[in-house]
């Protein structure tokens, strides 16, 4: 660990942690080995339980919107761009809060940069960044529902709500806002962008013109540890809020006449549930819609699976591979976007073509072999290691990039 007073002071700043998903916790579990390199801050117009426990421990400042900030979900909202209309004006009133020692305003007049997650509230924050201060924008993707990507917009079996041109001009204000946000931010000559796949990297260039680097997610084995190969049982998984995006109503389609259970991790709406057990019954697909699991439940559910799948549409990365090459459960995953991150075909699990279902149910023959799962799981974990996920590596490469901005 660098001397505190050798640490650049760095500023974390993320529109909103209240829904604390895998971006959230991918902050959160990377906090401690940010802060061998970083005297660290971190700045949110809404808080979650986890992020204040670990910042409590880390003794991290932790600066939080009062009233805090919530995204709006209406129809309306989406169309008019209220909510980033009014996380702009959170940001700015954020900083009426006070100028002395522990308010906003006193940390950007030390901070000696900014990585700024994106998330919804999160760009916003461009309008209290000072020009001088560096930024470096990890960009998790795209906002995917404003950028042309129609699985976004589909109901949970696929069907779009309205005409596709429709609902491209409905979003015409949002989407012409974001890309003046990100704009914004990339005309700074002190700023620079990061994807969090090469994938991504690939996305921000077609929507954005902008030329980004990469900052992989972190993947902590040592919290997912495996132990002797069981039999495994004869179930697969299915991790992610239950969406047309996810896959959810296409891994039920693709266990029809195989025998197989699904068990959903995630949840979903009430109305979807409910229509993708419909979907299964009609199928004769036995589907189990697991509660919220702590992580020792979670790793249990993994490791007697016969499999951990996907067929979600173009994920910007993926952590589920690599939480299944953990565990050593094999990873069918569909190949698309960022999956080809951390499985290689029949070396670490399977890539298979979405819509060849025999494919797919050769893979779930293949993935009961115990020899297959131990060579994948193997073979996945060393991918984790090579690709350096781990906390540590992951801090070193935030690091690298930062070291460069900040002069």
């Amino acid at each position: 660990m660098e001397p505190t007073g050798e640490r650049p002071i760095l500023l974390i700043i993320k529109g909103s942690f209240a829904q604390f998903g895998g971006a959230e916790r991918d902050i959160v579990r990377q906090l401690e080995a940010w802060g061998e390199f970083f005297d660290l801050r971190i700045a949110t117009l809404n808080s979650h339980s986890e992020l204040e426990k670990e910042a409590n421990r880390l003794e991290i400042p932790l600066f939080i919107a009062d009233p805090t900030w919530e995204e709006s979900t209406s129809a309306l909202s989406r169309v008019l761009a209220s909510s980033s209309k009014s996380s702009t004006k959170a940001w700015k009133k954020f900083l009426t809060l006070g100028a002395g020692p522990g308010t906003l305003n006193h940390a950007l007049e030390s901070v000696d940069a900014v990585h700024l997650v994106t998330g919804s509230g999160s760009l916003e924050a461009v309008s209290i960044l000072p020009e001088h201060i560096p930024i470096h924008v990890h960009m998790l993707e795209p906002n995917r529902g404003l950028h042309g990507e129609t699985v976004l917009w589909a109901n949970i079996n696929g069907k779009q709500p309205r005409p596709v041109g429709l609902t491209r001009l409905l979003l015409t204000i949002p989407r012409r806002r974001d890309l003046k946000l990100v704009n914004k931010i990339a005309l700074r000559s002190n700023a620079v962008f990061s994807g969090n796949s090469n994938y991504i990297q690939q996305r921000i260039k077609e929507v954005h013109k902008i030329d980004a680097g990469v900052l992989l997610p972190c993947v902590d084995l040592s919290k997912w540890s495996s132990e002797e190969q069981n039999t495994p049982e004869n179930y697969v998984v299915s991790i992610g809020h239950a969406s047309w995006v996810k896959g959810t109503w296409e891994c039920i389609s693709m266990l029809a006449n195989t025998g197989i259970k699904l068990v959903h991790v995630g949840g979903g709406s009430q109305d979807d549930l409910s229509k993708l057990k419909e979907h299964a019954t009609k199928l004769g697909v036995e589907f189990d819609i697991s509660p919220r699991l702590d992580h020792e439940s979670l790793v249990s559910l993994l490791r007697y699976s016969l499999a951990v799948i996907s067929m979600a549409h173009k994920e910007p990365f993926g952590l589920t591979p690599a939480e299944a090459h953990a565990v050593g459960t094999p990873a069918l995953m569909v190949n698309e976007g960022g999956f080809p991150t951390t499985i290689i075909d029949g070396e670490s699990g399977r890539l298979l073509p979405r819509d060849d279902y025999s494919a797919w149910h050769s893979a779930l023959k293949e993935a009961a072999i115990v020899e297959n799962r131990m060579k994948w799981s193997e073979r996945g974990r060393g991918i984790v290691e090579e690709l350096s996920l781990d906390p540590k590596g992951r801090a070193v490469a935030l690091r690298q990039i930062l070291g460069k901005l900040i002069q």
